[in-house]
This record gives C-alpha cells, structure tokens and sequence, in this order.
C-alpha cells in the first residue's frame, strides 16, 4: 500500500509492525490508524486552509480510560514549543474530530484587546497570556472571530493570566486593582477564568518574583 513518509514514520511509533509498515505492509490494527490519521488530516485542511500541517504522534486510547484518541500535529511557519491536539472519537462508521488550534488564530487579537483596554485605564500590563481549555469542531473554522470567543459566545473555555507591574503600587492596593480588572473586563461582557498576578518590576521572572496573585471568574 502506498504510503507518505509522514504516515510511515507515525505509523511505526504505533505499532509493533514497524519494518512491515516501512515497506506498506499494513495489518488490520495499523489500517485503522491510518484511516483515522487521514481523516485528521483532511479535517485540518478543510478546516483550516490558509495552513499547512504535518501530524507528528498519536496517544491511542487503547489501554486508557480515555474515549478518544490524541493525535498532535505541527502547522507549517508556527514555531512553538508544544503540538496543537486532535481529539477523534469514533462516531458509527466516521469520525468526531475536535482540536485546539483555533486558539493560534484568535490569542494575538485577545491579547491585543484586553492589553488596550487595561492600558487606557491606567493599569500597568507587562504581559496577558489567553490559553483555552475546550477542543472545538470544524463548525469553528479559521474564519472564528476573537470577539466571539473572548465574550463567551463560542465555549472555548477562556483562561486569561493578567502579569502587572507592581513597582508603582502598594501593596493595600492590590484589591483596588484587581476590582478595577474586574470592572472593566465586565464592561467588555469578558467571560473565562482570569488569573492576576501583581510583579516585582517589568524585568521580574514571571514565577519567582510574584508579590500577590488573585483568581476570578467571569461568567
């Protein structure tokens, strides 16, 4: 059978087969992974066709508690230090495919806005991070709007840490400005868990150098 270099390599680190995989020798257990693989993969085409992706790995769920299988996948151009996840599930005689790497298309806008935002009114941001915890199907496409996840009307599960410069405040103050955070992520309807943490000075180390740190939630 005729098969990728890309398919070949992933498939040998599946499966027990690996020298009968190198030379397209699938048994019934290696065809349907790469079945599934395929359909990954089609999936983030259709999905996402501004971008090229190469699937690195999977976890199965065989042996696992899990319901899914985790494939982990690379986009061509986006250096970073982790994969994007697949989440499949078989679904009849097809697959249910959710993922996570809407998130790439829609951190930068986030942070951008919420850094703005928090700027103009006098608080002083080092750094926001938005993380999401929900895996999204492929009505969420690369057209999925900022706007719309950051206020909740898309259930990405929002997970905004929020690293301030605590060099001009005293320490009384760090309620007032957490208040302050609230209030005006509220006027922006901002739903998600937001996480605050009050920094030495702009050069502090993001885990060591903490002087206070509050969690909320906005829902």
């Amino acid at each position: 059978m005729e098969l990728t270099s890309n398919e070949k390599d992933v498939l040998a680190g599946l499966s027990f087969n690996a020298e009968e995989i190198k030379k397209g020798e699938l048994n019934e257990a290696d065809m349907a992974m790469l079945l599934e693989m395929r359909a990954v993969y089609s999936y983030l085409e259709e999905k996402y066709p501004s971008y090229k992706f190469e699937i690195s790995s999977c976890d199965p769920k065989s042996g696992t508690v899990k319901e899914y299988d985790e494939w982990y996948f690379r986009a061509e151009k986006i250096d970073r230090a982790s994969a994007f996840i697949a989440l499949v599930t078989e679904d009849g005689e097809s697959f249910d495919i959710k993922d996570d790497f809407y998130g790439e298309i829609v951190r930068g806008s986030i942070q951008d806005f919420l850094g703005e935002k928090l700027g103009s009114n006098d608080i002083p941001v080092i750094q926001i991070n938005a993380g999401f915890w929900e895996y999204l199907g492929k009505e969420y496409g690369e057209k999925i709007l900022a706007e719309d996840v950051l206020k909740g009307k898309i259930p990405a599960g929002n997970d905004i840490k929020i690293f301030l410069d605590g060099s001009g405040m005293d320490a009384s103050s760090y309620g007032d400005v957490v208040k302050k955070i609230t209030e005006i992520l509220k006027k922006e309807d901002v739903l998600g868990e937001i996480y605050i943490v009050v920094l030495k000075d702009k050069d502090s180390d993001f885990a060591k150098d903490r002087l206070y740190s509050k969690s909320i939630t906005l829902e």
